[in-house]
């Protein structure tokens, strides 16, 4: 009976400790956008395909799509050089991030939802509402 309440207690902490592990190696959202805008191996392999997004069509009508590996084309979601005309607003949560883009002077009106998923981060979706 001893060894039994034994291996219970042992089973306890060991679970404890993977629990705080878990919690402690979360990825940190700054080190992955900056790989994920580096690397477009890493990229791809961060999304959630097949990509799920909404987009305005050409009535402006916002649409559900959805995009295949093949046709994903790379994102550089923190080229300084649009900065001259594109504001970027960044919002971490603890399990999600949103980023939104919105045009100076331009119709660009895109936020990219970012998830985290057994503590790793992904781009989970994204709307399109430019005109």
């Amino acid at each position: 009976m001893k060894k039994y309440f034994f291996i219970m207690f042992l089973l306890g902490l060991s679970s404890v400790a993977l629990a705080q592990t878990s919690k402690a190696t979360s990825e940190d959202f700054n080190e992955f956008f900056k790989k994920f805008n580096s690397d477009s191996k890493f990229q791809i392999s961060r999304v959630i395909f097949p990509l799920k997004y909404k987009a305005n069509n050409e009535d402006f009508e916002l649409l559900d799509y959805t995009m295949t590996k093949e046709k994903y084309k790379v994102l550089h979601l923190n080229n300084k050089a649009d900065e001259k005309y594109l504001k970027r607003t960044l919002s971490v949560k603890k399990s999600k991030a949103t980023l939104e883009e919105r045009g100076l002077d331009s119709g660009i009106y895109i936020d990219y939802i970012f998830e985290l998923k057994d503590n790793k981060w992904f781009l989970k979706t994204f709307v399109d509402q430019s005109t």
